[in-house]
């Protein structure tokens, strides 16, 4: 599970709990993206922080670990460079998934080496408020440019949809507006102390 987590908040933990759950996942690995690709341009909380904020996040699940991977680049790194070295660390029978929000599903086609990816893995996608047709058509347009069926390679999970976004979360910060319904107490204070996401 990789992302920015701007902050994390419970609509990066509550689905993942619940695919860990439906597809009987050993860990879920959450990996926080030093610069991402697709937000190079953007202005990013220091990457160490956000780090931070993902451990306090997941402090309580037994089966989910915080990678840094990403974050020891310390540069722009594409998904299929983690996969690969995921691919490194485990055993040659253990089983990986990638999982996306459908958001990024659905733009797929525009990543690095997304082809190769999907070979590579397997990827359980978690619905944002995205349309079933929608992601059905996405699915039949990636089989005809691959020609793979990839009934048995891409899953659709059941998990609740949770209406909230990290963008929203900073916004409410800056306006005063309180966003405990959406993030852990545990973070909530780290940005409080830290004054992340203040009005400058």
């Amino acid at each position: 599970m990789g992302g920015t987590f701007d902050p994390p908040h419970l609509g990066h933990v509550v689905p993942v709990e619940w695919a860990v759950s439906e597809f009987n996942l050993d860990q879920a690995w959450f990996i926080p993206a030093y610069v991402p690709p697709h937000k190079q341009t953007e202005e990013l909380t220091d990457p160490y922080h956000r780090a931070a904020m993902v451990a306090l996040a997941i402090q309580k699940y037994t089966n989910f670990l915080l990678s840094t991977i990403e974050l020891r680049s310390g540069d722009v790194r594409f998904t299929i460079d983690t996969i690969d070295d995921c691919k490194k660390r485990i055993r040659q029978e253990d089983q990986l998934f990638v999982i996306l929000g459908s958001d990024s599903f659905l733009e797929i086609h525009t990543w690095h080496a997304y082809q190769r990816l999907i070979r590579l893995c397997e990827i359980i996608i978690m619905n944002r408020g995205d349309g079933e047709e929608e992601l059905k058509e996405k699915l039949a347009q990636l089989e005809i440019v691959l020609q793979l069926n990839l009934k048995e390679k891409i899953h659709f999970a059941t998990a609740p949809i949770l209406p909230i976004s990290s963008t929203q979360i900073r916004n409410a910060i800056r306006e005063g507006r309180t966003v405990s319904d959406s993030i852990s107490p545990e973070v909530e204070a780290y940005i409080r102390k830290h004054s992340l996401y203040q009005r400058r």
